[in-house]
């Protein structure tokens, strides 16, 4: 006969488990993977929020000379041909430079900035005059006409005027149509005459230029060098380039451009970073000294440009000494924050433990199955609440890369989807659910193919043109953690399109790995931790669409 209602059996730990679609012996393995990324994630957090002490530069030493356009301001671009700052603008910014530096180079002479030189000798300052050159021979005339006017006007302020910046990279004029603009100039100036480009274009087109210059200002910028240099070899690539043009031009060697950004995607063994920035300028001005003959070097830049991120990805917002409203990232002296914001990081991840210790309160059966809670259950609680606090904190690091990376409202939209993907990919895949069999049969395999879909696509887009695109691991570690902690008993189940198409992405991700790593180098770790994300994310869906006997799971009822 049936047992009596009150003679029914009691539910084990095991049972508990396994009714929630989990083997008994994975439940201890799943609260070690959740406290092995607790404890990833804890010291990546303790570090990204710990000042990091730095060289110093001198006492009241300053950098000397930054790079200034006044387009940091919201909707601001050169390329707005309406655009014109006021005198009183460009002052403002000049004041707020002036604790870093007393010189500032400057690039054209249109959107009003013909009015720097006199807002410069207002306040002291020093000029680096730009004169912008490009295609249209009439606008190159009236900037080096207008350029040497006020180079004789404000020759107390102007040190130099620059003809030209990156031209020849640019492929916008010939050497010889440069060099004759260049001669123009020499003739005319009240003041020593330079031309601006890659320290390369500047070996290659030697025999050209150098008769028509009295300074050669070449930038060298080794975040973007084609084989990008780490930051810890840096200091020593800057000062050998200018050594080595300062032998092929027997001329004094202006450094026109250098700097570090401090945001964007890691490139070969260049990482971006606040901290790296702060360790690149300030050793540049603390390390070897400059030659008599050399002009030292220029900064780029004075403010973060936002509008640059259109063309050099996030990296080419972020070069400023200053930030996009003035403020600064770091001093000249002191320890330096890897994140401002390092304190978020923190709240998500306390965030996340509290809304899971508040659901297991208030709904035991997320938790539980049958409605029995028994004391054993402690593993599978503990391990719940670390892998949504650790959900709380990455969903912090995607929330900040989405604004250092997004710009339109599309790309706004389309990280708040991916980030929702992620999240629900974690949330889906812990085993509150599993015991029902439509979460099972729907939701667990929605999550995941979307997850997956999301990473085929960025892969798609990193190997085809990666260069400007962010590398975004942050999306992926969390859920790869969880579908490797709670593997469903007997596979994800799914349809067979489902299935099928599942499998070919993780196929599709597996086969673009190499690649990935291939063209972002062995020194790049965050790609190699984006591919580690990957391969784990399609090793585990390979394995979960298959049953114990290899073949595709099926989808119950």
């Amino acid at each position: 006969m049936p047992p009596e209602p009150s003679q029914a059996p009691q539910r084990t730990p095991a049972s508990t488990h396994a009714a929630l679609g989990l083997k008994p012996a994975h439940a201890g393995l799943a609260l070690v993977l959740m406290l092995l990324l607790s404890a990833f994630t804890l010291a990546r957090i303790w570090q990204q929020s710990t000042p990091v002490e730095v060289v110093n530069a001198a006492q009241n030493q300053r950098v000397p000379c930054v790079s200034y356009a006044p387009f940091r301001r919201e909707g601001h671009t050169p390329f707005d041909a309406r655009l014109k700052v006021s005198a009183a603008m460009i002052e403002q910014d000049l004041r707020l430079l002036q604790p870093y530096t007393s010189c500032v180079r400057t690039y054209g002479l249109d959107h009003g900035l013909d009015q720097l030189p006199a807002v410069a000798r207002k306040l002291g300052m020093r000029v680096v005059l730009g004169a912008w050159i490009g295609r249209d021979a009439a606008a190159n005339q009236a900037q080096l006409a207008l350029a040497l006017r006020l180079s004789r006007e404000f020759v107390d302020v102007v040190d130099l005027l620059v003809v030209g910046n990156e031209v020849l990279l640019r492929r916008e004029l010939s050497p010889q149509a440069l060099a004759a603009l260049l001669q123009q100039a020499k003739a005319n100036s009240a003041v020593p005459v330079a031309y601006a480009d890659v320290w390369e274009f500047w070996l290659r087109h030697a025999d050209v230029l150098q008769a028509h210059v009295d300074v050669v200002a070449a930038h060298v910028l080794p975040f973007w060098e084609d084989e990008p240099v780490g930051l810890d070899q840096a200091l020593a690539h800057v000062h050998t380039i200018a050594a080595d043009l300062r032998r092929a031009f027997k001329k004094p060697v202006f450094i026109a451009e250098t700097g570090w950004p401090a945001q964007g995607r890691q490139r070969g063994p260049a990482l971006p970073g606040v901290v790296e920035q702060a360790q690149f300028v300030r050793g540049l001005m603390s390390g070897p000294a400059w030659p008599e003959q050399a002009w030292s070097f220029n900064l780029i830049e004075g403010f973060d440009q936002p509008w640059k991120r259109a063309l050099e990805g996030a990296m080419g917002g972020y070069w400023g000494l200053l930030d996009a409203h003035g403020q600064p990232r770091w001093g000249l002296q002191g320890p330096v924050l890897p994140n401002p914001k390092g304190d978020a990081l923190w709240a998500g991840w306390v965030v996340g433990a509290l809304a899971a210790l508040i659901l297991i309160a208030a709904y035991p059966m997320w938790i539980m199955a049958g409605g029995h809670f028994k004391p054993q259950t402690w593993v599978l609680v503990v391990g719940l609440v670390l892998a949504v606090a650790n959900l709380g904190a990455w969903s912090v690091w995607q929330w900040q890369s989405l604004v250092v990376w997004a710009r339109y409202p599309w790309e706004w939209g389309q990280g708040g989807v991916f980030m929702g993907v992620s999240a629900w990919a974690v949330l889906a895949l812990l085993p509150q659910g599993a015991q029902h069999p439509v979460w099972r049969a729907k939701v667990v395999p929605a999550a995941v193919w979307a997850l997956l879909f999301v990473a085929c696509l960025q892969a798609l887009r990193l190997v085809m043109d990666g260069r400007y695109r962010p590398l975004p691991f942050e999306l992926f570690v969390v859920p790869v953690w969880v579908l490797w902690a709670w593997p469903m008993r007997g596979g994800l189940q799914a349809n067979a399109w489902v299935r099928r198409s599942m499998r070919l992405m993780a196929g599709l991700l597996g086969a673009m790995l190499p690649w990935l790593v291939w063209q972002e180098g062995l020194h790049n770790t965050q790609a190699q931790v984006l591919a580690a994300c990957w391969a784990g994310l399609a090793v585990g869906v390979w394995r979960q669409t298959r049953d114990q006997g290899g073949h595709l799971t099926k989808a119950q009822p």
